[in-house]
């Protein structure tokens, strides 16, 4: 629940992502502790909070899980946060987080 930050226990056929990593990166920067885990389906139905991150979803937030709501069926402000943060820095725009990025600048 609030005082719980699970990510799913990384399973071996799982390949390491650079977004979960960048996830995990986030989190630290906003101090929200974060438990890497096993969870079970059913705690996905009770949660507060649910997002998915990875290459193509980057970060998603979740508000349903098999036609339930996930907590008040809108974004939740964790979600909120770390989605902003990440989209702002994988822009460059949080000077933490700016080894992320490389500029490219006009040629002349």
């Amino acid at each position: 629940h609030r005082d719980l930050h699970s990510f799913p226990t990384r399973r071996s056929s799982d390949l390491e992502g650079i977004t979960r990593a960048g996830i995990f990166e986030i989190a630290k920067h906003l101090d929200i502790p974060v438990k890497e885990r096993q969870i079970d389906r059913t705690e996905l139905y009770i949660a507060d909070e649910v997002f998915l991150c990875g290459t193509g979803a980057q970060v998603s937030p979740v508000s349903s899980v098999d036609h339930r709501p996930v907590g008040d069926g809108h974004v939740g402000p964790i979600s909120k946060q770390v989605s902003k943060t990440y989209f702002d820095a994988v822009r460059g725009r949080v000077p933490e987080f700016r080894h992320w990025v490389t500029p490219i600048y006009k040629s002349e």
